[in-house]
């Protein structure tokens, strides 16, 4: 991909109530989360310094954000001391609202709320992330793009409007980053997550820090889509010393 280095960040959800749901995949396999699952990670990402001295290879964690869990997650990440850490909200009520193999209950759980009130419940997570002050980055704000719109329909996007500023200027209060998510266009979306207008009106609320990630799953897919989102943020007047990647 033509990078200097990169940044690992298996996901983690430390939510005990999906405990029997989650993985963390490591160097290709998938286990439990009550697994000794950080160690083999440091391991296989010392294996990758080893093989490939001319990369800086760091050790990330994204992180499933669950309200009430923050000082299991504080106490968490002062034992490990990652490199560089993803905040995520991926869940809502222990429903997850970004696995294609919980599409059906979290439609399911989402149809007995209004548009407006499953955007709240969403955006007040996001919110109480940033002020967690727990991570360097919040990942893919508008997540719900990926699946959610589809199931519950398009009346969910006019329901972010008036909860998108509380949100947004908890991130920027916090001076946590707003990641710059580039699966969407693998998915064949034509912008990133966050969506164009959505990182306008971060800038215009006085969010100043970005990260770029690719969430690559597989190695031909690492950094794909940089060169778009630095086009996009040039366009915006982002400033390179405002990005990191990581």
């Amino acid at each position: 991909a033509g990078l200097a280095g990169l940044c690992f960040t298996t996901h983690y959800e430390p939510d005990p109530a999906r405990a029997d749901r989650e993985r963390v995949r490591v160097n290709g396999r998938l286990l439990p989360v009550s697994s000794d699952w950080v160690g083999r990670y440091r391991q296989a990402i010392a294996e990758a310094r080893l093989a490939y001295p001319e990369l800086v290879v760091l050790a990330g964690v994204e992180i499933g954000f669950e309200p009430g869990l923050e000082g299991l997650t504080r106490e968490f990440l002062v034992r490990h001391r990652f490199d560089f850490v993803i905040g995520s909200v991926h869940s809502i009520e222990h429903v997850a609202l970004s696995s294609g193999s919980e599409q059906a209950e979290f439609a399911e759980w989402a149809r007995r709320l209004t548009p407006e009130e499953v955007m709240a419940r969403y955006l007040e997570r996001v919110a109480a992330a940033a002020r967690s002050g727990l991570f360097d980055t919040l990942g893919h704000f508008d997540i719900y793009r990926k699946y959610a719109v589809k199931l519950l329909g398009t009346g969910l996007l006019p329901a972010v409007e008036s909860r998108l500023p509380g949100a947004i200027e908890a991130i920027a209060a916090s001076r946590t980053a707003l990641e710059i998510n580039t699966s969407a266009f693998r998915r064949g979306d034509s912008e990133p997550y966050p969506a164009e207008a959505i990182l306008r009106k971060a800038l215009e609320v006085g969010v100043r820090r970005f990260t770029i990630g690719s969430d690559a799953h597989r190695p031909a897919d690492v950094g794909a889509g940089f060169d778009r989102v630095r086009v996009l943020l040039q366009k915006l007047g982002v400033r390179d010393s405002q990005v990191r990647t990581p």
